[in-house]
Order: structure tokens, then sequence, then C-alpha cells
């Protein structure tokens, strides 16, 4: 039922091919970010061009994100959802599509490029939380494939939730640390997260 669900949706191939595509540069670039820590601790001087290619593969994942986007909301049968999950969807992922290449290329400093980034960021994992849930109720998703996607999208805001309480305790203090380290770590399995559910939405939908 699910995959006669699925296959009458507009435009399934074409999405599954997206979010492949979204899945793989998204883990290379994570690849890019892992090898850029690496090797700053050691040759802080020779991490520059591996820094380089996360922000310019993550923007490239980001933009194949887009069609997936526009795909999904097309299948939720209720317009207002729809409307909300594209203007939500589509504004984070544009601004962190520009954000990478304005930031290797010199036109903003590092210091502008990543609160904008954080916070569009923060954006499109509200995205991923709503579209998982709109689509679980609405029976056009697998339901292992959109709780994992909700899971992600309620992981990052915890995390940023914990992350920002730990500023109201004084500073660099263990309990301070502690809320940071707990935010963090969310942030990072969300991140790495992110990529398989990118994978696992195309072989749903290339079923």
């Amino acid at each position: 039922m699910m995959v006669e669900t699925m296959a009458n949706k507009p435009g399934v191939s074409m999405a599954a091919l997206f979010a492949y595509a979204a899945g793989a540069t998204g883990i290379l670039a994570n690849l890019f970010l892992i090898a850029f820590y690496a090797l700053q601790a050691h040759q802080p001087e020779n991490g520059t061009s591996l820094g380089s290619a996360n922000d310019l593969v993550g923007s490239l994942s980001t933009a194949f994100m887009i069609p997936v986007a526009l795909a999904l909301s097309t299948w939720l049968p209720d317009r207002r959802r729809a409307w909300t999950s594209l203007m939500v969807g589509l504004s984070a992922m544009a601004v962190l599509v520009v954000g990478g290449p304005l930031l290797v290329f010199g036109v903003l400093a590092f210091e502008v490029q990543a609160p904008i980034a954080l916070g569009a960021g923060m954006i499109l994992f509200l995205w991923l939380l709503l579209i998982n849930r709109w689509l679980r109720q609405s029976g056009a998703l697998q339901p292992r494939v959109a709780r994992f996607g909700e899971f992600l999208g309620t992981g990052i805001l915890a995390g940023g939730a914990l992350a920002g309480f730990g500023f109201l305790l004084p500073w660099m203090s263990w309990p301070q640390l502690i809320f940071f380290g707990a935010g963090g770590a969310l942030a990072v399995i969300v991140m790495l997260g992110t990529t398989f559910w990118f994978l696992l939405l195309g072989r749903q939908l290339a079923a």
C-alpha cells in the first residue's frame, strides 16, 4: 500500500535521485569537516583547504535538498502545511546554499557567516521535524523513515536548548560544560544522521 501511494506521487523518481545526491554529498562534507578538525589539531596551517571543501560540498548538498523539499511539499494534502513547509525549508536551504561559497571566496567573514548559517541550520531542522511529522500523519512516508526524521529535528532543537541554557550558568563551570557537551553531542549525532535520512528517503522513493 505504501509503495502504491508513493508511486502515484508526481516526481518520485527525480526526488529519489536528489535525495541520494543530498545524502552522499552530505556524508562527503562531513568527512571533510572531520578531517579538517583532525588536521587542525596537528597542523593548523594545512587545514584551510579541507575547511573550504566542507563549506562548498556542504552547500552543494543543501542545493540537492531543494528539489526534495519541493516534491515532499506537494505530497501534503493540507495546502497550509504545504505552504508552511516550503517557506520554512526553502528559506533555510537558500541561505545555506549561498553561505558556503560567500565564505570561501571572502565575500563574508566567518564572524558574519557563522551565526547566519547556525540560524538557518536550526530552521532547516525545524522543517525536517515538520515535514516528517506531517507526511507520517498523511501516510505518504514510511513510519520508520518519518520517525527518524522527527528524531533528528527534535534532537537539534533540544541540543540548541541545552546549549542556550548553558550560557545562563557561570562561565566555564562544570554545569555549563555539561550542558554545552550534551548540546554538542546531540548536534553531532543529528548532523551525521541527517545525511543517512536522505539516503533512507531516497531508498524508499526509489522502491
